[in-house]
């Protein structure tokens, strides 16, 4: 009886053993992915460039399938989104002849007033090849990285408006923090009433909308742009329309996620500043850019005031020169 127990216990403790183990492993590892969250990123940005190739080939047949199931279960309104269609493309053949007359009137104004055009931004394009969980709600990653010049912050759009930013970046691909995650911050302006805001995720898929600089008004339907505050993102990218009045603003997204397929990664850079404008030479009109500034001359010394003479009276006299 005593072998038997001595031989019980110590199968218990052998069983136990692996399970302590494991919750030293699992502690550490929190422990760790606190303090040194970097080690994560570069990690995670390593294991999608292992397996971009994988996620590539495997994107093409889901994709396919994809397009296959929605074509299926729209053949049963082919009439009634026909129908729609036809009415939205003459509202829109409407529209773009305003459009355009109104890029001609502003082309016309820029060249009477000399203006500068707005320089274009840079972009290169990248397919959508995973979606993850991890470290955010949802992320997309892309098969585009540092070898292509991508940094982190950059912007990531489509032909529709702002999905997101750059958030890590490995040598062929790189992870996007979308607008609707609880992470995500971005300043915004709204138009027409040139209010400041903040576009703030909430794990929906329409963030809030955090009104800040300026008191003009806010309805809904209005335009929501990027400012381009910080020097991250460009200005004037679209990003979605008001939805609802007062502090519980949202905005209704342009572009969705669950439908992206190929995205533009803007290579956004802030103009540099104007540099002062270097003297010419008197002789040879050229530049004399290591001629040193000339001392400032010494102010001139204060007049001294004169003190008009005193005439000499006559009780000062001698009585020798008076005779």
């Amino acid at each position: 009886m005593a072998g038997s127990g001595w031989k019980w216990a110590r199968g218990r403790g052998t069983k136990q053993l692996p399970l302590i183990l494991c919750l030293i492993i699992a502690v550490a590892t929190a422990v760790a992915g606190r303090t040194q969250a970097a080690i994560f990123d570069h990690a995670r940005a390593a294991l999608s460039d292992w397996t971009a190739p994988a996620l590539n080939g495997l994107k093409a047949p889901l994709t396919a399938v994809q397009n296959w199931t929605a074509g299926v279960g729209s053949m049963f309104t082919v009439y009634s989104e026909n129908t729609e269609l036809k009415r939205e493309n003459a509202e829109l053949q409407k529209w773009q002849q305003v459009a355009l007359s109104l890029e001609d009137r502003l082309r016309s104004y820029q060249q009477l007033l000399n203006a500068l055009p707005d320089e274009k931004t840079p972009f290169i394009t990248a397919r959508v090849i995973g979606e993850s969980s991890r470290p955010f709600v949802k992320t997309m990653i892309l098969n585009a990285g540092s070898t292509e010049q991508v940094a982190k912050g950059q912007a990531v759009v489509n032909e529709r408006g702002l999905l997101g930013r750059i958030y890590v970046t490995g040598e062929n691909t790189s992870w996007v923090i979308l607008l609707t995650d609880l992470n995500s911050r971005v300043p915004v302006v709204i138009e027409p009433s040139h209010r400041r805001a903040l576009v703030i995720g909430d794990n929906t898929p329409s963030p809030q909308l955090e009104l800040d600089v300026g008191d003009g008004p806010v309805q809904s339907g209005d335009r929501v742009l990027t400012t381009g505050d910080g020097g991250l993102l460009p200005p004037d990218v679209p990003v979605g329309l008001v939805s609802g009045n007062g502090e519980g603003a949202r905005v209704a997204l342009f572009a969705s996620p669950s439908n992206a397929d190929a995205v533009n990664i803007l290579d956004y850079r802030v103009p540099d500043l104007p540099q002062a404008a270097e003297p010419l030479s008197a002789a040879t009109g050229q530049k004399t850019a290591s001629a040193k500034p000339a001392a400032p001359a010494t102010p001139p010394a204060p007049p001294v005031p004169r003190v008009a003479p005193r005439a000499p009276d006559t009780a000062d006299i001698p009585e020798e020169l008076d005779r």
